[in-house]
C-alpha cells in the first residue's frame, strides 16, 4: 500500500473516530438517545459473540447477565462510588458464570440453548421472590448523576474495551482452540485443548461485559424492576443482531446492530403490536439466507477475486510476542519410569448398562513397537482405543502410560501426556484450515520450543502425510483420504510416544496403502510406538510383530500375525464353526 493511501486511510479513520467520540456535543436528545442504544447492543452483540461465536454454542443467557449488572448497580449505587459499583456488576457476574459454567457447559445444542434461555428466568424469578418477601417491594429506584453524555462515553469505552478483547482473544491460542472447539470438540480435546477450561474463561469474559453494560444503562431508566432487567426479548435481539453481521468476525455484530437498532426503531413506532411477529420472521431469514451473517459473505467474496484466507500467522506471531514456545523436534520424557512397558493394560473392562463392549483386556506395549489389533465388526476394537484414550473411561481394570496411572484422567491430560490417536470416523476441524488443525495440537501439547519454528513444523507434518500444498485449504474441503492424512498429521503434531490407528489405512487404494505402510513403518523406525486397529491384513502382516485378537469384547489370541491368523479361535471367529 502506497504511503500516500495509508495516510488518507488514517486520516478518514481519525476523523471518524473524532466525530464519534464528539457525538454527544452536537447530536439533539432523539440521536443521542438512539447512539446509546447503538452502543449498548454492540457491547451485548460483541461479548455474545466471543463465546457463542467461536464454539457455536447458542446462548440466550445476555438477560441474565444484563439483569445481574442492573440490579447490582441499583442495590450499590447509594453507597459505592460509580466505578466502584461497574466493578462489582463484573465481579457478581463473573461469579455468576463461572458457578452456572462449570456446572452446564458440559451440555450441548438444544439443551444448551434451553439451560441460556432457563437462567434468565431462574434469575428473574429469584429476583422477585427476594424483592417481595425480603425487601418488600417490587422494584427499586435509582438516583444517579450519570447523565446522558456520561452514559454515552461509558458505553463508548465499554465498546472500545470489548472489541479489544475480542480482537486479542482472536489472535491468541485461546481463539484457535475455542474455534477447533466448535468445529468438532471430541477431536480438540484429544488435540490436548482443555476444552472445559477455554469454554469456561471465554463464558466469564463475556458475562463480565454483559454485566458491566446492565450496570452501565441502569441510570437511564431510574426505576429498575425484575421484568425491565430480565427481558427476554433482549437475548434473541443479541443472538439476531450477532447472527446477521457475522458472530465469527470482529465487526459483524457492530455491522447487524446499526441496521437493526434503526429498524426496531421504526417498528416500535410503527408497529408495536407486531414487534416480536417482525422480529421472528428476521430471524428465519438470517438463518436460512445468511447462515454465515453478512461478513461471511463478504469474506467468501473477497476468497472469490483472489483474496488469502487467513491463516494462523497472527496466532504464531502473538505467541512469539510473549515468549511463548512451541514444540519442535522430538519428545522429553516428562512422566513415568523410562523403563518397562510404555503402556501397560490391566484387566481392563467397559461396560454399556448390561452390555460387556470390553471384557478384562490385558496386554503391554515395548517402546518402538508396532501393535496389531484386529478382530470381526463390534468385537470391542474401537471402545477399547476409546478407553485408552480418555475418550471413555473404563468401568474396572488399570492403564498405565509409562508408569503413570492415566484411567481417570481426561482426553486433553492424556493427550498432552503423548498419547494421541486417529478416529475411525475421521474427525477433522472442518472449519479450520489444514495448517489451523495440526496448530491447535501444536500449541497445546506438553513440550515446546520457539515459536519461530512453528511455521516450518508445521509445513513439515503436513508434507510427511503429503498435504505440504493443502496448507490454507479447509478440511471440510478436503477428500476423505486427505482428511485420514490430516488427521495424522494433528497426532503428531503433539509429538506424541504412542499412537493409537483406528482402522488408519482403510479405504486407500493400492499405491496408497502402499504408501500409507511406508509412512507407519518411518514413524516406527524415528522412535514411535504405534498400536492399529486395522482390517488391512497386509497391513498387519507388513508392520506388526505382536497382535491381539479381540473377539466379543475379549482377547482370544496374541502372537505373531502368521501365529494368530492360523489359531482356529480366530478362523472360527472370522468366519463362524462348521455349524454355521
Amino acid at each position: 500500500m502506497k504511503r500516500e493511501t495509508r495516510i488518507v486511510i488514517w486520516s478518514i479513520g481519525l476523523a471518524a473516530a473524532s466525530a464519534v467520540i464528539a457525538f454527544p456535543f452536537y447530536a439533539n436528545g432523539y440521536y443521542l438517545a438512539l447512539g446509546i442504544s447503538i452502543l449498548y447492543f454492540t457491547v451485548l452483540a460483541t461479548a455474545w459473540a466471543i463465546f457463542s461465536g467461536p464454539t457455536r454454542y447458542i446462548s440466550l443467557a445476555t438477560a441474565a447477565f444484563f439483569g445481574i449488572g442492573a440490579y447490582t448497580a441499583a442495590v450499590t449505587a447509594e453507597t459505592l462510588p460509580w466505578p466502584l459499583v461497574l466493578l462489582a456488576a463484573a465481579g457478581v457476574g463473573a461469579v455468576v458464570a463461572a458457578i452456572t459454567g462449570l456446572s452446564t457447559l458440559r451440555l450441548s445444542g438444544i439443551y444448551f440453548v434451553i439451560f441460556s434461555f432457563g437462567l434468565a428466568e431462574f434469575i428473574r424469578q429469584l429476583v422477585i421472590w427476594y424483592e417481595v418477601n425480603v425487601h418488600k417491594s417490587v422494584g427499586r429506584y435509582l438516583f444517579s448523576g450519570v447523565t446522558q453524555d456520561v452514559l454515552y462515553w461509558q458505553l463508548l469505552g465499554l465498546v472500545v474495551l470489548v472489541l479489544s478483547a475480542a480482537w486479542l482473544l482472536k489472535r491468541s491460542r485461546y481463539g484457535l482452540a475455542l474455534r477447533a472447539i466448535g468445529a468438532d470438540e471430541t477431536a480438540a480435546r484429544h488435540s490436548g485443548i482443555d476444552a472445559t477450561v477455554v469454554k469456561l474463561l471465554a463464558f466469564v469474559l463475556s458475562a463480565v461485559f454483559m454485566s458491566v453494560t446492565g450496570a452501565a444503562m441502569a441510570p437511564r431508566w431510574t426505576y429498575i424492576d425484575p421484568a425491565i432487567a430480565f427481558n427476554p426479548m433482549i437475548s434473541f435481539q443479541v443472538v439476531i443482531m450477532a447472527l446477521l453481521g457475522g458472530a465469527n468476525s470482529l465487526f459483524g455484530p457492530l455491522l447487524g446492530v446499526i441496521p437493526l437498532v434503526l429498524l426496531f426503531e421504526v417498528l416500535t413506532a410503527a408497529l408495536p403490536n407486531h414487534f416480536s411477529i417482525v422480529l421472528g420472521a428476521i430471524f428465519v431469514f438470517i438463518v436460512m439466507a445468511l447462515p454465515q451473517g453478512v461478513m461471511g459473505i463478504l469474506e467468501d467474496w473477497w476468497r472469490w477475486v483472489g483474496g488469502d484466507r487467513a491463516a494462523p500467522v497472527a496466532v504464531f506471531r502473538r505467541a512469539r510476542s510473549h515468549g511463548a514456545t512451541l514444540f519442535c523436534g522430538r519428545p522429553k520424557v516428562g512422566i513415568g519410569a523410562d523403563t518397562g512397558p510404555l503402556l501397560a493394560v490391566d484387566a481392563v473392562s467397559k461396560s454399556f448398562g448390561g452390555l460387556r463392549a470390553v471384557e478384562k483386556v490385558s496386554f503391554k506395549v515395548g517402546r518402538g513397537q508396532i501393535i496389531g489389533i484386529i478382530g470381526p465388526n463390534g468385537s470391542g476394537k474401537t471402545t477399547l482405543l476409546n478407553v485408552l484414550s480418555g475418550a471413555l473411561a473404563p468401568s474396572s481394570g488399570t492403564i498405565r502410560f509409562a508408569g503413570t496411572l492415566i484411567n481417570s484422567l481426561p482426553a486433553h491430560r492424556i493427550a498432552r501426556l503423548g498419547l494421541a490417536r486417529t478416529f475411525q470416523l475421521v474427525r477433522v476441524m472442518p472449519g479450520l484450515t489444514a495448517a489451523e488443525n495440526v496448530a491447535a495440537a501444536a500449541l497445546f501439547r506438553a513440550t515446546s520450543t520457539k515459536a519461530g519454528e512453528a511455521h516450518e513444523t508445521i509445513q513439515k507434518l503436513l508434507a510427511l502425510v503429503g498435504l505440504g500444498a493443502a496448507r490454507e485449504t479447509p478440511a471440510g474441503e478436503l477428500t476423505y483420504i486427505d482428511q485420514k492424512r490430516l488427521e495424522l498429521a494433528r497426532a503428531l503434531a503433539l509429538e506424541p510416544r504412542l499412537v493409537l490407528l483406528d482402522e488408519w489405512l482403510a479405504g486407500l487404494n493400492p499405491s496408497e496403502l502402499e504408501t500409507g505402510i511406508a509412512l507407519i513403518a518411518q514413524l516406527r523406525d524415528s522412535g514411535l510406538t504405534i498400536i492399529m486397529v486395522e482390517h488391512v491384513m497386509d497391513a498387519i502382516r507388513a508392520l506388526c510383530g505382536h497382535c491381539i485378537v479381540m473377539n466379543s469384547g475379549g482377547v482370544i489370541a496374541e502372537g505373531s500375525p502368521e501365529q494368530v491368523l492360523a489359531d482356529p479361535k480366530v478362523v472360527t471367529a472370522y468366519l463362524g464353526d462348521g455349524d454355521a
